[in-house]
């Protein structure tokens, strides 16, 4: 009664001295049952193993109690007695030994029961060699473990014995999704659906499908799932990114609108509409979504879109009054927003005021490599030549496999001085990490017209415009195809791109100097 009151009363040290006490007098099963859970509840090794001893010579045939031996014997380092009673347990209760075994492993508390555990379970699996589960429960052991290998060769070997058993088919995709095995996971999963077809597996199958950008086939089965669940929401949305990916705006649109209702969907569902106003170049509308997302996770990505809208309308005050709101809504976003900040001002030609800003960010992070990037490329327009190259070395330093910055300092190098072999060593590690980016193309296909190397350096920007027919490198291109004397060419081209970007000061420039000289 006293062990009775003190377990009511939350005393389990004093309920189990008492439990045990009583056990020991009248060995009644279920008061030496009630001091084995409590031993087990309170984590008390020695006296669940006093408990399990007593109540195996009550029930030596209890599977209940055959567990327990096995948790205790592992627990206090009893490789033969676990053995003893896990193969016990295997032999007399084969349906449940999978569930029993992971529970077991649930109540294991440190590194060296749980590395009995798996020895005694691979010692059974010698003697076993045809049961999956003992096989099933290893390889879940290894990707607990994160032992991804040994883990994938255990299930193969459960798969091997039971080739359509779910559960171990189920690891195995798991396995291989860790990997970045979608293709792998995918085919695993659709083996899942053909033995029995089940609304999530569809839906993993169908997520799957979008990461491997196989999205005509995710479309298919999304269709199918709303065919049979028209009210299932989470899939229509689903299915609404797809159709974006797929280019099928039209139909993203009005499944995205008719989530507008749903409070579930409202805020995501807007910030998408949003994007597509954006894309299209409706501003307007795009703001008017964008700003109907409330707080939650898209407000964020839904505030820094406005802003995007905003710089490209050029309405920098009203951009930069938004921006100051969200510094004191996302702090934690602050190396994030001094970057948009530093375009703001960017895009103003007020490069001083992004240099200072960014500089300001770096006394509170001195490595961080977007900052530094983007303060080298400020100080460039401000003819602080030395500062740019210090950035991007320190950052080289960090990564030196940073294609971005060796480009960026072999590109500076190239365009304003005349380091032409320093600025070869960056452009030649560049483009042999990203051969076929235009940007760096470009870089080195400017590089080559300054060594005189023309027909060389024609082909690149030729191959740089065709990728990316931006106005730099068009510009480049041009004074190229000027220096063969392909003036038509030359004239045609520059003609193109000013239609494109009337606006360009490069692209002016280059007319007024081309026109002068002809």
């Amino acid at each position: 009664m006293t062990a009775e009151i003190a377990g009511q009363r939350g005393q389990f040290d004093l309920a189990l001295d008492g439990y045990l006490r009583a056990s020991e007098r009248v060995k009644d099963v279920n008061v030496i049952q009630r001091a084995a859970k409590i031993a087990l509840y309170v984590q008390d090794d020695a006296k669940l193993k006093q408990t399990v001893d007593l109540w195996l010579e009550v029930e030596p045939e209890s599977l209940e109690v055959r567990y327990l031996v096995a948790v205790a014997a592992l627990k206090a380092g009893d490789r033969q007695a676990a053995y003893d009673s896990i193969e016990f347990m295997l032999l007399n209760d084969p349906k449940a030994f999978d569930a029993q075994a992971i529970s077991l492993i649930k109540n294991l508390s440190n590194q060296q029961s749980m590395a009995l555990a798996y020895q005694v379970f691979a010692d059974l699996s010698e003697k076993y060699q045809d049961n999956a589960q003992l096989y099933f429960v290893l390889a879940l052991m290894d990707a607990q473990a994160h032992k991804i290998r040994p883990a994938q060769t255990n299930v193969s070997k459960a798969l091997e014995v039971e080739p359509q058993w779910k559960k171990a088919l189920l690891l195995q995709a798991q396995l291989f999704i860790t990997q970045g095995k979608f293709a792998e996971a995918t085919e695993v999963l659709q083996q899942i659906d053909e033995l029995e077809e089940s609304v999530q597996i569809k839906e993993q199958i169908a997520q799957l499908l979008i990461q491997q950008g196989r999205f005509s086939e995710a479309e298919k089965i999304l269709q199918d799932l709303i065919k049979q669940y028209p009210e299932n929401n989470e899939l229509r949305f689903k299915l609404a990114l797809v159709y974006l990916q797929t280019g099928e705006e039209r139909q993203a649109q009005n499944i995205l609108q008719s989530l507008i209702a749903d409070p579930e969907y409202k805020d995501r569902a807007a910030f998408y509409l949003g994007s597509i106003e954006g894309k299209a170049k409706r501003n307007d509308e795009a703001l008017v979504w964008l700003e109907s997302v409330g707080a939650g996770p898209y407000k964020y990505e839904a505030s820094i879109s406005s802003i995007l809208i905003l710089m490209d309308e050029e309405r920098y005050q009203e951009a930069t009054l938004r921006l100051q709101g969200l510094k004191t809504e996302f702090p934690e976003k602050a190396i994030d927003l001094v970057l948009v900040e530093s375009e703001i001002y960017a895009q103003q030609h007020l490069y001083q005021q992004a240099f200072d800003g960014l500089t300001s960010a770096l006394l509170n992070a001195p490595n961080n490599k977007k900052i530094l990037y983007a303060r080298a490329l400020s100080a460039e327009k401000l003819g602080k030549l030395q500062i740019l190259e210090d950035d991007l070395k320190y950052i080289l330093e960090q990564d030196p496999n940073d294609a971005n910055a060796l480009n960026a300092l072999g590109y500076t190098l190239v365009d304003t001085t005349t380091r032409y072999d320093e600025a070869q060593a960056y452009l030649d590690r560049a483009i042999a990490i990203k051969p076929h980016e235009p940007i760096i193309m470009d870089s080195y296909g400017w590089l080559l017209f300054k060594q005189g190397r023309l027909e060389e350096a024609q082909k690149y920007l030729q191959r740089a415009y065709d990728l990316e027919p931006q106005s730099e490198i068009a510009a480049h291109l041009v004074e190229v195809l000027w220096a063969l004397q392909r003036t038509k060419e030359a004239k045609e081209l520059l003609n193109k791109a000013l239609v494109k970007d009337p606006d360009d000061e490069l692209l002016i420039e280059l007319e007024a100097r081309l026109l002068s000289t002809h």
